[in-house]
C-alpha cells in the first residue's frame, strides 16, 4: 500500500520581523517533511533581512512565495496583493493556507475565498490588532475586520488561552472554532548555566552590579520607553545596576535620546540586534519585558527557559505565563514608577525571585517546547484535513 502524499501546507505572513518570523521558521523547518509539503508566501517589505532565512527555507526544500504585502491599510498596495495571493491560490492546490498576523491574516484568507480554494483556512493572529493602543474607531474598525474575515476561517489557531478568549469574548470566531496551540521554544539552544559573567566583562558591567535585561525590537509595542524611565527610578534606590536593551527598531535614537536626558550613561546600554541571546539571558538577574500588547511572547518564553527571573507586564498572553508568587512578577503596562517598583522587588527579594524562576523554567519545559508546539500543530493540520475529506 502506497504511502500517503504529503500535505500541502502555504505558510502566509507579512509580519516576518520577531517572533512572528521565528514562528514561520520553526514550523517550516519543523514539521515533518514526510507528513507536510510547505510553501512560505511572505512579503520582504517590513524587514528586507528576512531575505536570508528565505534562502535557508528554500534551501531546505520548502518553496518560497514573496508576495509585497505592506504592514499598515494601503488600498493600492493591498489590492495588489489580494490579485497576487488569488492567482497563486488558484494555480496550486493547497490542503491547509495558514494565515499569519493581521495583514496577511486578512489578506489570504480573502484571496482564499476569492480563488474558492478548497483548502482549509487557518488564522493565527499573534496579537489581535484591536489589542494595540489605538483610538477606540480604530480599535472598532479592527474588530468589525476581524469578524469579517473570521467568516472565511476554518480554524482560528491561538498560541495561549488569553488570545482565545480575546477571539470569543469580541465574536470573532464561535468558541468550536477555535483550538490554543502554545508557542514553544527549542530548549537545546538555551543552555541554562551558561558563563555570563565573560559576557558581563565583555560589556563592561562592574562585576558588583545587578543586570537586568530586555530583548525585543525597539518598537512601542515591546513599551521600552517605560523601561527607561524606570531605569532611571531603580537606579535612585539600587545605584549598583545595569540595564541592558537587546533588539533593533526605529525607536532607537527616541529612546538613545531618552536615556542621555534622564543622565543613565553607562548604567543603560542598547546593544542592537544580537545573535548570542542565550549568553546574554544568563548573564542577567532579572529579565524584564515591558510590553504593552503581545501574543505568546517567544523572548519570555527564552528567558524563563533560561531560569532567569521575570518582571513582565499584566496583559493578554504574558499572563499564560506568568503567574504572580508562582512563575514569576507582574507589572501595569505603560506605568514606568510601577514597573520600577515591582523591579526593585525582584532584585530585592533574590531567594523568592530565583524560586519563582526555578518554576518558570519547570514550566516551559513541560509546556512550552518546540516539539510539542510542532506535533499539536501537526494533528490540527491533519484532523482539519480528514474532516474535510471524510
Amino acid at each position: 500500500m502506497p504511502a500517503p502524499r504529503p500535505l500541502s501546507v502555504a505558510q502566509v505572513l507579512e509580519a516576518t520581523a520577531g517572533g512572528t518570523g521565528q514562528y514561520l521558521m520553526d514550523i517550516c523547518l519543523g514539521l515533518p517533511r514526510e507528513r507536510f509539503q510547505q510553501s512560505a508566501v511572505i512579503s520582504l517589505e517590513r524587514d528586507p533581512g528576512f531575505a536570508l532565512a528565505a534562502d535557508r527555507l528554500s534551501e531546505a526544500g520548502v518553496a518560497v512565495e514573496i508576495v509585497p504585502m505592506k504592514r499598515e491599510i494601503s488600498p493600492l498596495a493591498d489590492m495588489r496583493a489580494l490579485r497576487s495571493l488569488t492567482d497563486l491560490f488558484r494555480r496550486q492546490h493547497f490542503d491547509v493556507i495558514h494565515c499569519h498576523s493581521s495583514k496577511a491574516g486578512f489578506l489570504g484568507r480573502w484571496a482564499a475565498r476569492k480563488a474558492r480554494s478548497q483548502a482549509a483556512v487557518v488564522y493565527s493572529p499573534h496579537a489581535f490588532a484591536f489589542q494595540m493602543r489605538v483610538c477606540p474607531r480604530r480599535r472598532w474598525l479592527y474588530v468589525q475586520l476581524e469578524r469579517w474575515a473570521g467568516r472565511w476561517t476554518d480554524l482560528l489557531v491561538c498560541t495561549c488561552e488569553g488570545e482565545r478568549s480575546l477571539a470569543v469574548e469580541n465574536r470573532i470566531v464561535p468558541p468550536e472554532r477555535t483550538a490554543v496551540v502554545p508557542n514553544g521554544v527549542d530548549l537545546s539552544r538555551l543552555v541554562v548555566g551558561a558563563d555570563g559573567n565573560a559576557f558581563r566583562e565583555e560589556l563592561g558591567v562592574p562585576a558588583e552590579h545587578r543586570l537586568v535585561g530586555a530583548v525585543g525590537a525597539l518598537a512601542p509595542q515591546k513599551g521600552h520607553s517605560y523601561l527607561v524611565e524606570a531605569a532611571r527610578i531603580v537606579l535612585e534606590e539600587l545605584p549598583d545596576t545595569t540595564f541592558l536593551v537587546a533588539g533593533e527598531g526605529p525607536q532607537r535614537e527616541k529612546l538613545t535620546a531618552q536615556a542621555q536626558d534622564a543622565g543613565l550613561g553607562e548604567r543603560l546600554q542598547l546593544l542592537g540586534q544580537r545573535d548570542d541571546i542565550p549568553r546574554l539571558l544568563a548573564s542577567l538577574d532579572l529579565f524584564v519585558l515591558p510590553s504593552l500588547w503581545e501574543g505568546l511572547p517567544y523572548a519570555l518564553l527564552e528567558a524563563m527557559a533560561v531560569g532567569v527571573p521575570v518582571v513582565a507586564s499584566d496583559i493578554t498572553g504574558v499572563t499564560d505565563l506568568v503567574r504572580p508568587g508562582d512563575t514569576g512578577w507582574l507589572a501595569p503596562p505603560a506605568d514606568a514608577a510601577a514597573l520600577a517598583a515591582t523591579i526593585v522587588r525582584a532584585l530585592s527579594q533574590v531567594q523568592a525571585s530565583a524560586v519563582m524562576a526555578g518554576r518558570a523554567r519547570e514550566l516551559v519545559a513541560t509546556e512550552h517546547t518546540r516539539e510539542r508546539m510542532l506535533s499539536a500543530l501537526a494533528e490540527v493540520y491533519e484532523g482539519l484535513v480528514t474532516e474535510r475529506t471524510g
